[in-house]
C-alpha cells in the first residue's frame, strides 16, 4: 500500500478508538430513574387527587371508571390514558434533596403540593407522594413520596395533570337524540 493510505487508515483507526471512548463516557453521563408506580394496571381502583382543600377522588368499578360525587359527569376515557400512561409512569430522575427544610422550596409539602393517593381493591394504599411546580424548569417537577423525605426531579412535567377539577376528568354526556315523527 502506498504511504497515504497507511496513514489514512491510521487516521480512521484512531478516530473509531477516540468515538469508543466518547460513547463509553457518555454512558456513564445518562440518567436513569424509577416510575413511581410499577404495579399492574389492573390493580388500581381508586385513585385521590388533592390540592389544598380540593379533592377528588376517581373510582372504577369492573372496567368503568367515575368521579365519585360527581354523577352528573361521565369520565373523559383519554384522561384515564393519562393517569395510567403519564402520570403514573412518571419517573423519579434526579436526587434533589433529602432535607425537610427544603419541602416548601421545592413545593413538596403537605400544603403546598398536589398530592395523588392510589387504592387497591381492597381499599389498601399502594402510593401516595405528593408533587411540586417551583422555579422556572417547566420540563420537570419535583416529587416526594409521603414518608420520605427526600425530593426527587421528574422526568417529565405532570403537575398540570394533577387536576382536582370534576370538570377536567368528566364531560356533560351528550342528550339523547329524540327521533322526530314524521306528520
Amino acid at each position: 500500500m502506498t504511504k497515504p493510505i497507511n496513514i489514512a487508515l491510521g487516521a480512521l483507526v484512531v478516530l473509531c478508538i477516540f468515538f469508543m471512548i466518547n460513547q463509553r463516557s457518555q454512558k456513564s453521563h445518562s440518567i436513569t430513574g424509577n416510575a413511581i408506580y410499577v404495579g399492574d394496571s389492573n390493580s388500581v381502583f381508586r385513585v385521590v387527587l388533592s390540592e389544598g382543600e380540593k379533592e377528588i377522588e376517581l373510582i372504577r368499578t369492573d372496567s368503568t371508571w367515575k368521579i365519585s360525587n360527581a354523577d352528573t359527569l361521565i369520565i373523559k376515557e383519554n384522561q384515564i390514558d393519562k393517569l395510567f400512561n403519564r402520570i403514573l409512569t412518571v419517573e423519579q430522575e434526579m436526587l434533589i434533596s433529602s432535607k425537610s427544610e427544603k419541602w416548601e422550596k421545592f413545593g413538596v409539602d403537605d400544603s403546598l403540593g398536589r398530592h395523588i393517593q392510589v387504592f387497591n381493591e381492597k381499599n389498601q394504599k399502594l402510593l401516595h407522594y405528593i408533587f411540586g411546580n417551583s422555579g422556572s424548569d417547566f420540563q420537570h417537577n419535583y416529587v416526594r413520596e409521603v414518608n420520605s423525605s427526600d425530593i426527587y426531579r421528574t422526568n417529565n412535567n405532570i403537575f398540570f395533570l394533577l387536576n382536582t377539577d370534576a370538570t377536567y376528568w368528566g364531560e356533560i354526556p351528550p342528550k339523547p337524540r329524540s327521533e322526530e315523527t314524521e306528520n
